[in-house]
């Protein structure tokens, strides 16, 4: 553009030989193609169209030869049958009878083609000159021969290559009108195929422009699905994790998604699982009495059938449930009900043993029980109880062993202070009302545990306990036994360190770095810790190797040696003094 003027080809140059300044290679490497693939399915249609005819003729020639032999045979047969009854009949040979009009013509182009062969042949027909007869066995013979050579030349190669080329000039004229339609439909066939080549190659030329001023769009598109499947295919993944859980019970040989382990766990822990009242009256519902006033709180719960005799089955569940009433409640199966006689009740290991009968249909059997020391933290369990009792019998909740060796200060008598430390597991599994003494469930489906607390308080979940297997079935086994558990009694008074003033720690010479331990008060007479030796104001810092925090724990020590009452080493300060000392269980 020059001046504000387009630059304009001129017309005179520009005319029909506008494509020397739109020239594109591209399309004209199109176009050559294209001639040539037309050249090549026009010479593939001349091919053919040449064959198609060379066939039809060949078929032509096939059916006239095979038509023309048929009836020159019908024709000969007939005449040979005339003259046959002409002789029979004693005529004359100038009375002869004429051939059929053919069969004349065929015998005189045999008679011209083969005269000089008859020529030479000596004639056995004899007549006078005034025509007075033939010889009457001259005729047949003549005849005969006559008819013999006839028949040789009439299916010679040569008179039948020339009867098929008469017929097919005769028909040529007939045969010629169905050319044309031949041809034009090989004309459209062709013409269809070039539309349709013509077609194709026009849609794949729009389609690689599209892609050629869109590419940029189309990628994002791409990019835009990839980006979702992926972010589809992430949530996914979270969602199968987060639901399935693996359940931490399926077992590598379970194969039945349908029917998991925990299933199996749970469905066979209920038979083995009862409901625990204190309270034998039929008056109110279990919901109602787990819901009353504080102090009836521990009036339900659960227990576990750990052994069948008989009818009877002994039942482990916690002191607490059953409290001080001897009798107890016990719903089992459909509803059914029997009431226990409690055997006996720790409340320093909150272990209680109920013994009640059973009917003799019942599906309520032993669990089968495990091994507590081989409990791994992080492991699954499931607890299997009664919560709010009969009402919601059978619940199962599930969770893993969140803590081992728990050391829980528990107020047994409710005056608002601690009295032992129970040794426990921790876990993460719902344990609501109803649900102490319930079973905890590993994912062999054994019994390592007995739920027995739980942590309330606000803002805190998920914090519960259960009582170790292996402990809850020594303490059973002495309840079965003896109806009670006897646990050592040095026969001392201790207070904390922690509790006592700074001039009682003066009067006894106390390290001023010494902040944790017991302080003994008093020491009865002919008590164990006399016999072995302790003194008032002596200060037990050490005990069985162990560092003593508070009186909690210095109690723990002594009860966990109820069973071998073995003599414990202990380090004390006594007059400013550290001192080792040998503190005797019986």
């Amino acid at each position: 553009m020059t001046q504000n003027k387009k630059h304009v080809i001129p017309k005179g140059k520009y005319g029909r030989k506008r494509r020397e300044y739109f020239h594109n290679e591209e399309r004209e490497q199109r176009v050559q193609q294209e001639r040539k693939a037309r050249k090549q399915r026009e010479e593939r249609a001349e091919i053919l169209a040449k064959n198609n005819e060379e066939r039809v003729k060949e078929n032509l020639r096939k059916a006239r030869i095979e038509k023309l032999t048929q009836e020159e045979i019908q024709q000969q047969q007939a005449t040979a049958a005339a003259r046959n009854s002409t002789y029979s009949q004693g005529e004359t040979t100038d009375q002869q009878i004429p051939l059929d009009d053919t069969f004349n013509e065929a015998s005189k182009q045999i008679d011209n083609e083969d005269k000089h062969a008859t020529d030479k042949q000596p004639s056995k027909l004899t007549v006078d000159n005034q025509g007075s007869g033939l010889n009457q066995d001259e005729p047949n013979i003549q005849d005969t021969q006559l008819k013999k050579e006839q028949e040789e030349h009439f299916y010679s190669e040569n008179a039948q290559q020339s009867r098929v080329d008469h017929y097919l000039n005769d028909d040529e004229n007939k045969t010629q009108p169905h050319n044309p339609k031949l041809e034009e439909s090989e004309q459209l066939h062709q013409s269809k195929s070039e539309t349709e080549t013509k077609g194709e190659q026009r849609t794949t030329e729009k389609v690689r422009t599209f892609f050629i001023e869109h590419w940029a769009k189309i990628l994002i598109v791409v990019a835009i699905i990839v980006l979702l499947i992926l972010i589809q295919a992430i949530f996914k993944n979270v969602d199968d994790n987060g639901s399935s859980n693996h359940n931490a019970f399926n077992d590598t040989q379970d194969t039945d998604k349908t029917y998991t382990t925990t299933m199996k766990s749970a469905n066979n822990a209920i038979h083995s699982v009862v409901t625990v009242e204190n309270d034998t009256s039929n008056d109110t519902t279990s919901a109602e009495k787990e819901t009353q006033e504080a102090g009836k709180e521990n009036e339900l719960g659960s227990g576990v059938v750990y052994k069948k005799v008989g009818d009877s089955i002994f039942i482990m569940t916690n002191a607490h449930v059953v409290g001080d009433k001897k009798e107890q409640k016990i719903t089992y199966g459909n509803d059914d009900y029997s009431i226990g006689k409690v055997i006996g009740a720790d409340k320093y290991s909150d272990i209680a043993v109920v013994k009640a009968k059973v009917k003799s249909d019942s599906d309520v059997k032993p669990i089968k029980m495990g091994d507590s020391s081989k409990l791994v933290l992080g492991e699954p369990i499931i607890v299997v109880g009664n919560p709010l009792g009969v009402d919601f019998k059978g619940s199962i909740s599930n969770g893993i062993v969140s803590g081992l060796n728990r050391h829980i200060p528990v107020d047994i008598d409710k005056d608002n202070q601690y009295d032992v430390l129970m040794s426990a597991f921790q876990m993460d599994a719902p344990v609501n009302p109803g649900n102490s003494g319930g079973a905890v469930i590993d994912r062999e489906s054994k019994l390592v545990g007995i739920a027995s607390l739980k942590i309330d308080m606000d803002n805190v979940e998920g914090i519960a306990f259960a009582i170790p297997i292996n402990d809850a079935e020594s303490i059973a086994k002495q309840l079965e036994d003896k109806g009670e558990v006897k646990y050592p009694n040095t026969g001392i008074t201790i207070a904390n360190i922690g509790d006592i003033n700074d001039s009682t720690k003066q009067s006894i010479n106390l390290p001023d770095d010494v902040n944790k331990g017991v302080f003994i008060g008093e020491v009865k007479k002919d008590s164990l810790a006399e016999k072995s030796g302790l003194q008032k104001n002596d200060v037990i810092v050490e005990l069985d190797g162990k560092e003593l925090e508070d009186n909690l724990r210095y109690r723990q020590i002594i009860f966990s040696h109820k069973d071998d009452l073995k003599t414990l080493p202990a380090k004390i300060y006594r007059d400013g003094k550290e001192k080792d000392i040998k503190i005797k269980l019986k």
